[in-house]
């Protein structure tokens, strides 16, 4: 059995190797990195507060579908750096929604951009009121969670267009996945991201946590990543 499966049974897995500190609901100052349904979710991560939760229900009037709610506990942090295939967004059906809104208030003790209330709040049309935005793109793509009692815990997303040759030429709202666990299970690292991150540490002390994360990371989910031409002289 592989080590997604593995961790879809067992919810979260075994951060250790991850060069992760602390762990989920503890002290996370300094914590770089957990792992959750085989995903590797970076930080900082706030302390999971029982009374945000029963705030952001009090304001949508609608209860947080168990899976997600469950994300929030155990790994609830601020980056998911993986893509999802979106069908409907053809000829560029790979998007990746990385920045995560954070549950509570800001370091300014606000609801303000980036917290699941701000920018619920700021989602003021009417059509919207049963979608709560819980991330976004580097572009502004917006990735919702349908509180709708008909469709309660689906992920959709909306995604720009731009009229440019070879890109998505107009805005497409569209279903992602039925919960937030078949949304983890469906993401994946692109390869041109993970050239990206190992740029960016290559040149780091070999016990750099934050290398030693991405390393890790990479191992896991690109097994052959190694004899890659952008990672020249690594060999395990």
């Amino acid at each position: 059995m592989d080590d997604t499966n593995d961790d879809a049974d067992s919810g979260t897995d075994d951060g250790a190797d991850d060069g992760m500190d602390g762990g989920a609901g503890g002290d996370t100052d300094g914590e770089l990195v957990r792992r959750y349904r085989g995903r590797m979710v970076t930080g900082p991560f706030p302390a999971f507060d029982e009374a945000e939760s029963a705030a952001l229900e009090r304001e949508t009037g609608r209860p947080l579908p168990e899976p997600y709610l469950a994300f929030l506990r155990a790994a609830g942090g601020s980056g998911l750096d993986y893509s999802v295939h979106l069908p409907e967004c053809e000829p560029e059906p790979l998007h990746a929604f990385d920045e995560l809104y954070v549950l509570g208030r800001d370091a300014t003790g606000r609801y303000g951009p980036g917290t699941l209330l701000g920018e619920y709040r700021s989602s003021t049309e009417p059509e919207f009121r049963d979608l709560l935005p819980i991330a976004r793109s580097g572009g502004g793509d917006t990735l919702f969670l349908d509180l709708a009692p008909a469709t309660h815990g689906r992920l959709c997303a909306f995604v720009s267009g731009i009229p440019w040759p070879g890109r998505l030429q107009h805005g497409v709202f569209t279903e992602v996945a039925p919960d937030f666990d078949a949304y983890l299970d469906a993401l994946v690292l692109d390869p041109d991201v993970a050239e990206l991150h190992w740029e960016d540490v290559s040149g780091h002390d070999p016990a750099d946590p934050w290398r030693r994360a991405v390393e890790a990371r990479l191992d896991r989910e690109l097994p052959h990543w190694r004899a890659e031409p952008w990672a020249p002289g690594q060999t395990g």
